[in-house]
């Protein structure tokens, strides 16, 4: 008979993948980033994203539901350079 021994990921492994997730990359992308330290799939790291995701990163991410780009041409000197300009009237968020 084989038995099959559960290996446990450690907590700091599954923190530096979120982190990574959260940061920009895809499951997959985070899969292959953490596959130096241990190997696991980029469904295990959804499952993690849906176990330990904190609420307030969900919460921040509802608040931004609208928002505005604008863009126009300027002279600076001789050039002519775009401009481009995002609000977010709630926030009150300008960006240039």
């Amino acid at each position: 008979m084989i038995q099959q021994i559960r290996k446990r990921t450690e907590p700091k492994d599954i923190l530096y993948s979120l982190h990574l997730y959260f940061s920009g990359l895809s499951l997959r992308n985070t899969s292959k980033a953490i596959s130096r330290f241990v190997t696991r799939s980029h469904s295990a790291i959804r499952d993690w994203i849906q176990k330990y995701k904190p609420e307030r990163l969900s919460y921040s991410k509802t608040q931004i539901s609208e928002f505005i780009i604008d863009e126009t041409q300027i002279k600076v000197g001789s050039e002519l350079i775009w401009l481009w300009v995002l609000s977010n009237i709630k926030l009150r968020i300008f960006l240039e």
